[in-house]
């Protein structure tokens, strides 16, 4: 599909002229114009009309930019105001349906825009894309039979790889949690303890140990003292003990303590939890983890970053604090020991003996009584507790095993994507990179040098020391090698019926800047001689005279209207 009428009204800036060009009938089209004269805004406003404003490059077009489409088939696509349609001649839809017949019938965004050869360096198509995503990029164009069926088992595996996730967040992560919290050993430490007073009841030692307390006044409330500091500090240093788990939490990486936090919280319309690197790449673009929208996380990556910072020294403070607890523990111990030792009856006297005792007045009946209860609570809880731990166990074990076997097909389906992926390198990535190869030979001129494509996506040229990377060549290698690499996406598209591209149109931004006459020349020639449609904004002047007229629009330089004057007022 080519481009065989364009309007353009009020793009981003009030001043933006109104381009209306009715007899472009899917021929080439300079813009031309000096600086100010919206050649970039122009390129952008192309951009926006086919995606919208999230693949403009720097621009923000506004409410009321406006751009109308004609393709040379007869279709019209109309963006503007907040709203979009597109009309095949036999129905008009808008809206999201607008959006996904365009892309059908375009191509999807990640690819078309390929085809656009921004003035700036860092925004061309091969700066902005990493080397696995040229590699997925050249596959997504050629669109062979091999590539489809790489693209099922990716689906595939991806599949997998969204299930295991959301398995093991929101089934086994919770169920290991639970089985954590089971702190069975605790209620067993208690339930000795009372199964001893009980011990103590039952062969009458408790009324022993009762009149020994009552009988010395002195000793009972030094042991009375000694028995409360314990539990005070057993109370403390249960609480330091959450303080430093919590506190170890934040020894982590601002963006991993966001993306724990809606480690379970799944989506409320699929119900899916979102993927750790989908999140993590929302993150990294400043949007929300968990929805994708544009969120400020500036206040919340502050506080989370001051309570980093912090975090080893809160953590120092509280393993230092727990230490000292520990020594006063121990100490108090050894004194409680020492003084019932120097008294026999003492001997097995306990803190729950004593608290027993203290809590009921001495009366041995109401101590027997409370005991009876508690033995009984409290094996109960402990049988509970194992019949609970043993269920979850279970229920860890068998979603466990079910993951084994997910993971085991993840394997098998990630092995057959290497196999397909280095069976496929030379059939498909190898005949793009003989293309590009032809174009950027032929378009280049005496820059023209054979491109070579690695399997990581690493692009070579020849150079007189070696190998060269696209990272080391001039300003005006990697503008051409970029106008051959757009020419090239566009030309195999159209020759593939199996490809998704079919956008038959080259955008040039300002492409023969810092480009002797020769190499502009031998550039333009190649353009003009192809069959595919190039639009081309440019403020030199020499370009003119390789067009037709009807193929030339003149911009006009956008004046500045205020001074200083007016704006110091």
């Amino acid at each position: 599909m080519k481009i065989s009428r364009l309007h353009i009204d009020g793009f981003a800036v009030e001043d933006y002229q109104t381009i209306t060009k009715e007899d472009i009938a899917g021929g080439d089209l300079l813009l031309k114009g000096g600086n100010r004269s919206g050649k970039t805004l122009t390129i952008n406003a192309l951009l926006y009309a086919l995606y919208g404003p999230r693949a403009t490059l720097g621009i923000q077009p506004g409410r009321t930019s406006t751009v109308e489409i004609q393709f040379d088939n007869g279709h019209q696509l109309h963006r503007g105001g907040g709203g979009r349609s597109y009309d095949d001649g036999t129905e008009e839809v808008e809206k999201e349906a607008a959006e996904d017949l365009l892309e059908e019938l375009i191509g999807p965004e990640d690819i078309t825009t390929l085809q656009f050869v921004h003035s700036e360096t860092d925004k061309l198509p091969l700066s902005r894309l990493s080397k696995p995503q040229l590699i997925q990029s050249i596959r997504q164009i050629i669109g062979s039979n091999l590539q489809q069926e790489l693209e099922d088992y990716r689906d595939e595996r991806d599949s997998l790889e969204q299930e295991i996730e959301q398995v093991r967040r929101t089934e086994l992560a919770p169920v290991q949690r639970e089985l954590e919290e089971i702190d069975i050993g605790q209620v067993e430490s208690r339930l000795e303890k009372i199964e001893k007073l009980q011990s103590l009841i039952d062969t009458g030692r408790i009324e022993i140990i009762r009149d020994r307390l009552l009988e010395n006044e002195e000793l009972n409330e030094e042991l009375q003292d000694l028995y409360d500091r314990k539990r005070t500090i057993e109370q403390e240093l249960r609480k330091k003990d959450r303080q430093l788990r919590e506190a170890r939490r934040y020894t982590q990486e601002v963006n991993d303590l966001i993306l724990n936090a809606i480690e379970e919280l799944s989506c409320p319309v699929c119900d899916q939890v979102v993927a750790e690197s989908t999140a993590n790449h929302r993150l990294d673009r400043g949007k929300c983890p968990h929805c994708g929208q544009d969120r400020s996380l500036d206040d919340l990556k502050t506080n989370l970053r001051s309570r980093v910072e912090s975090a080893d020294d809160t953590v120092n403070q509280l393993e230092a604090g727990i230490e000292e607890l520990k020594e006063e523990q121990a100490e108090i111990e050894n004194e409680i020991d020492s003084i019932q030792a120097s008294i026999p009856d003492l001997s097995d006297l306990n803190d729950l003996t004593k608290f027993t005792l203290e809590d009921n007045n001495y009366d041995i009946e109401a101590v027997a009584e409370r005991t009876k209860n508690e033995l009984e609570q409290h094996r109960a809880e402990v049988d509970r507790l194992n019949t609970q731990k043993q269920s979850l166990e279970e229920e860890r074990d068998e979603i466990q095993d079910s993951l084994d076997e997910m993971d085991e097909s993840l394997e098998q389906v990630t092995e057959r994507i290497d196999e397909l992926e280095r069976d496929s390198f030379e059939e498909i990535v190898m005949s793009f990179q003989e293309k590009w190869s032809e174009n950027y030979e032929a378009l280049a001129g005496e820059l023209g040098l054979e491109v070579r494509v690695e399997e990581d996506g690493q692009i070579l040229l020849p150079g007189n020391g070696g190998p060269r990377k696209y990272s080391e060549l001039s300003t005006g290698e990697s503008r051409l090698l970029n106008l051959a690499f757009a020419h090239t996406v566009a030309s195999v598209a159209r020759e593939n019926e199996n490809s998704d591209d079919s956008f038959e149109v080259v955008v040039l931004d300002e492409p023969f800047a810092n480009l002797e006459d020769d190499q502009r020349d031998s550039a333009i020639d190649f353009i003009r001689d192809t069959d595919i449609q190039y639009i081309i904004a440019s403020s030199n002047e020499s370009l003119q005279r390789h067009f037709d007229p009807h193929q030339v629009e003149g911009l006009q330089t956008m004046t500045v209207q205020l001074t200083w004057d007016d704006l110091d007022e």
